[in-house]
């Protein structure tokens, strides 16, 4: 796909009710209508009514060969924290056809070649960048930065959505709340690099074993939640034993306690069925130091 350098109107050129006016005193006093939104005003309301940074590249690439009645468009961006990625319109995979764009710098490349002076390809292609590190502080905002996994203030919100939705619907779930019995002693024999790398691989353990809808968390320094959709309790030890044992790690799978409660089998509201999993998590320790310590 060639790309072309192009100037004008750029945005207003795909985001229809996008134009240049601006705002005159004298023109609004004399009862003169107000112009109606620039382009940057345009592109601010859009994004604001987005809440997917990869939709609205989509979105764009659509416009625009729609606009220019175009037979395809894609865009090539390369970004530090997320590498190189391309999006073609339609949401169109890359197939044998598109190897040039697998070589190609960043860019906006079109079939046929845009040859226009009232498109500005330079402000489209911010307009993804932007939306893509859109995507990125979206992400940041909802994770924790070490393991990956959603953070305290995400799986609050998640919890309390869970809970509603249980009592509600009857829609069944289990909390699980665990800690690390050994972190302090990882810390001090090895130091805080190698505690950090059992978080980060306690995380990806999460990651491989928890199917799609269960939502896992980092809560506190090494403590973990996760919110299991209908799974009784007496599969939660099963499931955390495949954690332990994921494969291909460099570190043995740290040891952890864990305690439980159901929806709606324990309790209908948050706090009690946050309680009731922490007691049963401390009782779990408790009796984890009484075999330690042979009482």
């Amino acid at each position: 796909m060639p790309q072309q350098p192009g100037y004008g109107r750029g945005l207003s050129a795909i985001f229809p009710g996008a134009s240049s006016g601006r705002y005159d005193p004298e023109s609004a006093r004399a009862g003169a209508p107000l112009p109606a939104p620039g382009p940057s005003e345009e592109l601010l309301a859009t994004i604001a009514s987005t809440d997917s940074g990869i939709a609205l590249i989509y979105r764009s690439l659509d416009a625009l060969v729609r606009q220019f009645d175009l037979e395809d468009a894609a865009v090539v961006l390369e970004e530090r924290q997320i590498g190189r990625q391309i999006f073609c319109a339609g949401r169109r995979p890359l197939g044998p056809a598109d190897d040039e764009l697998l070589m190609a710098p960043p860019g906006l490349y079109t079939q046929p070649a845009l040859e226009r002076d009232d498109f500005d390809r330079s402000l489209m292609l911010s307009l993804c960048v932007v939306a893509l590190r859109l995507d990125v502080v979206r992400y940041d905002a909802w994770h924790d930065p070490l393991t990956g996994l959603f953070d305290r203030r995400s799986f609050d919100r998640l919890l309390d959505m869970a809970v509603a939705r249980g009592n509600r619907y009857g829609w069944q779930f289990t909390l699980v709340v665990l800690d690390l019995d050994g972190l302090k002693t990882i810390n001090d024999n090895e130091g805080h690099q190698a505690g950090d790398a059992a978080l980060r691989e306690l995380g990806e353990r999460f990651r491989q074993v928890l199917r799609i809808g269960d939502d896992a968390a980092r809560i506190g320094g090494d403590e973990f939640a996760m919110i299991l959709p209908n799974t009784p309790p007496d599969a939660v030890e099963a499931l955390l034993q495949r954690v332990r044992t994921v494969d291909g790690l460099e570190r043995a799978c740290p040891s952890f306690s864990y305690g439980w409660a159901q929806i709606p089998g324990d309790a209908t509201e948050r706090e009690a069925l946050v309680a009731l999993a922490d007691k049963r998590l401390y009782d779990a320790k408790a009796r984890r130091y009484e075999a330690r310590s042979g009482g």
